[in-house]
């Protein structure tokens, strides 16, 4: 099912956000619907092959429908090389650390645009970015939502899949300390830790990172109790398609539907109901 027609006209602009450190500004990309007011708001957090114009179409989509959001470079701040082998380990850590500090940071500081609803944001992560997602959320308790498209959550099973183990069997100190690491503080280890609903979106043919990765994070989540953990697998298609322009469109624009009602059921505000009546009396002490 197709997305409902847009609403909104829509403003964008390139933004800076503040990193980690004092020095650091992180390039960001502004969506928001054209009406003054105030908004829904979520990140948007892209893949390993950085951010391109598919992200802007889906921010348009979100403004569309009432949702402001900013698409975070998370790479214009620090840079990590996950796949290296000779990487000294401490060096990666830090820059890695540093990297989900800038968007954390970048996070906190767009919730406070005066356009944002509320005291809660969304999140949404494409591949990569689905594991930044669940990693912010579970360090911030200003996040009410998190849409995790086709990540990888759980590094045990992911590197199981992805490394081939004669490079594992010849890998050096460096590289099997951030394995180490990866596997220890993935996204699966840490969704305890997130207080946020969650929706995850999967193609079941996807190749790149296998549909067990969204159906061991939906799982690690409901353990939470609470919040609630939804996801929708897609038949047919593989990794990527919520941003393809072609062969995956009906997977593409439902997923923007649900998303856009997921967002807007977590993160807008009910008023409280003043109930008419008889006051209750209230019990009196004696002291």
């Amino acid at each position: 099912m197709a997305p409902n027609a847009p609403t909104f006209a829509y403003r964008e602009m390139s933004v800076e956000l503040p990193g980690s450190k004092p020095d650091i500004r992180i390039e960001g990309y502004y969506t928001r619907p054209s009406p003054e007011g105030k908004y829904p708001c979520a990140v948007i957090l892209h893949g390993k092959g950085g951010w391109w114009r598919a992200y802007i179409r889906y921010a348009r989509a979100l403004a569309g429908q009432g949702i402001a959001s900013v698409i975070v470079n998370y790479y214009s701040g620090h840079q990590v090389d996950l796949e290296g082998l000779y990487v000294p380990f401490d060096e990666r850590r830090a820059q890695f650390e540093y990297q989900n500090g800038d968007i954390s940071a970048a996070v906190a500081a767009f919730s406070r645009y005066p356009v944002c609803s509320g005291r809660k944001v969304g999140l949404i992560g494409f591949s990569l970015g689905a594991d930044k997602a669940f990693r912010t959320a579970a360090t911030q308790p200003d996040i009410g939502a998190v849409v995790g498209y086709y990540g990888p959550y759980d590094y045990v099973s992911f590197i199981r899949q992805r490394v081939n183990p004669i490079l594992l069997a010849l890998a050096g100190e460096n590289a099997l300390k951030w394995k180490a690491y990866l596997e220890k503080n993935s996204p699966y280890t840490q969704a305890g830790r997130v207080k946020a609903s969650a929706l995850l979106f999967h193609g079941v043919e996807d190749t790149t990172i296998s549909v067990k990765q969204s159906i061991l994070m939906q799982r690690a989540l409901e353990r939470r109790g609470g919040s609630g953990a939804r996801m929708k697998l897609y038949e047919g298609v593989g990794h990527n398609f919520a941003l393809r322009r072609r062969g995956t469109k009906a997977e593409r624009d439902d997923s923007i539907r649900l998303t856009i009602s997921f967002l807007k059921k977590k993160l807008i505000e009910k008023k409280k109901k003043i109930v008419s009546g008889k006051r209750k009396p209230v019990a009196r002490s004696g002291l």
